[in-house]
Formats: C-alpha cells, sequence, structure tokens
C-alpha cells in the first residue's frame, strides 16, 4: 500500500507501508455477552495496557470457540476485574465462556517492518497473564512448563 501522511511536524510521509499485528491478547475467556448495550468489547484495564491497546481502539476479536470473526473497538473495563465481555451485536457471536483471541493491527513504514515487535499477550482461564509473546509457530505446541 501506498499511503502519505502528514506528521504533527507538517512533514509529508510517502512511501509503502505494511498493515502488521500490533497486539494480541491470547485465548482469553469471555464472560459476559450483552446485546443491549450499544457495542464494543469490554477488556480489563491490565490487559489493555500489557497488550499497548487504547480504549476506542479498533479490535479483531477472533472466537475460537465457535469460529466466528468480528471487528469492534475496545473499551476499559473496571480495574483488577477478569471481564470480557461482547456488547451490542457482537454477542449474537460470542457468549460467555467462549475462548476468544483479541487482536489490533497498525501501519508500518516499509523501511521500518524489520523492526517491528507486536505486544503478544497470553491468559488463562481466568484472564490473568501468564506471559507475553513470542508466538510459538504451529504445529508446534508451549510446554506446559512455558506457561500455556
Amino acid at each position: 500500500m501506498r499511503a502519505t501522511s502528514t506528521t504533527a511536524c507538517g512533514n509529508d510521509m510517502n512511501g509503502p507501508f505494511r498493515k502488521l499485528l500490533s497486539a494480541k491478547i491470547h485465548r482469553a475467556t469471555v464472560t459476559a455477552a450483552d446485546v443491549d448495550y450499544e457495542g464494543s468489547v469490554t477488556i480489563p484495564p491490565e490487559l489493555l495496557e500489557a497488550a499497548g491497546i487504547l480504549p476506542y481502539e479498533s479490535v479483531h476479536l477472533w472466537n475460537i470457540t465457535r469460529g466466528t470473526r468480528l471487528e469492534t473497538y475496545a473499551i476499559t473495563g473496571l480495574h483488577g476485574s477478569s471481564d470480557i465481555c461482547a456488547n451490542g451485536a457482537a454477542a449474537h457471536l460470542v457468549q460467555p465462556g467462549d475462548r476468544v483471541i483479541l487482536a489490533s493491527y497498525t501501519w508500518v513504514a516499509e523501511e521500518r517492518v524489520s523492526e517491528h515487535r507486536p505486544k503478544l499477550i497470553f491468559v488463562n482461564e481466568s484472564n490473568r497473564i501468564t506471559h507475553a509473546g513470542p508466538e510459538i509457530p504451529g504445529p508446534q505446541r508451549r510446554s506446559t512448563a512455558e506457561g500455556f
């Protein structure tokens, strides 16, 4: 992709960019689904901070349990909670107990691609962080001694 943007300093930045994974919260457990809420996915602030995902940032939600995928935005849950709540229309595709992956993307200038490192956060069934990246490529598996 060729994109043009202007920095805060007013300098034009022209050149190719690549859409790369920015952050991932791996295998979170959905604790609630509320179709009557206006939209989004509620994520504890500790997980948002660890992953570097901002409130209202676009996130992809991939449902490991059901195989559904959707895009929404993150909203901050309560400090110290383990709540992952699918809100609004997402609640039709995600139910309590489902395991999900939450991911965000960023555009990286072609010349910076080799430097890019996404923040990869792995959680247990209680949505508590067990460790941070890197990923193990399939078909290999992380051993339980490694925290997964």
